[in-house]
């Protein structure tokens, strides 16, 4: 009966213990739970006055009146506007280009092939 009684009580003060350890445990989680949800609560309310701000500075209206105000630009005049025969474009910078020699290959001393190949030593 004895033995009964003490392996009850060893049995209910280490379940007692765990318990106390699980709610402690359990008690910061939920510090952090709510810490975090207002963090997301913050980051929300953030992001709403930025799209608001951002909405402001992308408004037609105002770009158009600050392009007016500091950048003088007029719209483009016919004269303004040339085809594409009027370029003077020759016919070697029509064709794409090739490479007329190999490139040097890298140095023995460990310098890289894109380095060498520029001819920039380090």
């Amino acid at each position: 009966m004895i033995r009964l009684v003490v392996v009850t009580a060893f049995l209910f003060s280490v379940l007692s213990t765990g318990l106390v350890v699980v709610k402690s445990r359990v008690q910061d989680m939920e510090t952090q739970l709510t810490a975090l949800q207002k963090d997301i609560k913050e980051d929300r309310t953030a992001i709403r006055v930025l799209k608001a701000e951002w909405s402001h500075l992308n408004d037609p209206e105002r770009l158009k009146r600050l392009a007016e105000t500091y950048l003088h630009l007029a719209p483009a005049t016919s004269g303004q506007i040339a085809s594409i025969s009027a370029l003077p474009f020759t016919e070697e910078a029509e064709r794409p280009r090739m490479a007329r020699q190999p490139a040097p290959a890298a140095q023995r001393s460990g310098t890289p092939p894109e380095v060498a190949s520029r001819g920039v030593t380090p």
